[in-house]
């Protein structure tokens, strides 16, 4: 008995479809987040000595702004790594906002929102919002590589 395999694999990492658009759309507005962040909700707003160029410039910020806009692309281009990548910034995020701004003591570059640096509304639904929906793209893509590679699972029997 001879097996004939297909010639092309199914990638367990890329969404399609609808999980695809959704993934997309989430990490758009993770971008819009951070820059709304940086020029509304926090650094800008809160600090008059700031300058525009400078905020932009710090290497944490453009680290994420970069990150997500790799992840973005990859998503958009159906890259096999995209969900993988947009995960991967999520977590970056979460780690990074909860680092600077939920831990209660000041360590190193730290701004805790909690005690005596304490961060106004505005602030708080900035933060909020960026690890909600750094959450929500941690989500979808998972269930987007569960769900392929269940369809996988289920083509090779």
């Amino acid at each position: 008995m001879v097996l004939i395999m297909p010639t092309h694999t199914t990638q367990m990492d890329q969404p399609s479809g609808r999980p695809a658009r959704l993934l997309l759309g989430l990490t758009g507005a993770l971008l819009a987040l951070l820059i709304l962040n940086l020029a509304v909700f926090d650094d800008l707003r809160v600090d008059p000595s700031a300058g525009v160029l400078e905020t932009f410039a710090k290497p944490q910020h453009l680290a994420s702004l970069v990150a997500v806009v790799i992840a973005g692309a990859l998503v958009a281009f159906g890259h096999r790594s995209a969900a993988r990548a947009a995960v991967v910034v999520a977590w970056i995020e979460i780690s990074a906002f909860t680092f600077f701004h939920v831990i209660p003591v000041e360590v190193g570059p730290s701004k805790p929102y909690w005690g005596d640096g304490m961060g106004d509304p505005l602030q708080w639904v900035g933060l909020l919002s960026i690890l909600a929906v750094s959450a929500a793209i941690v989500r979808v893509a998972r269930r987007a590589s569960k769900g392929t590679a269940t369809l996988a699972a289920a083509s090779v029997s």
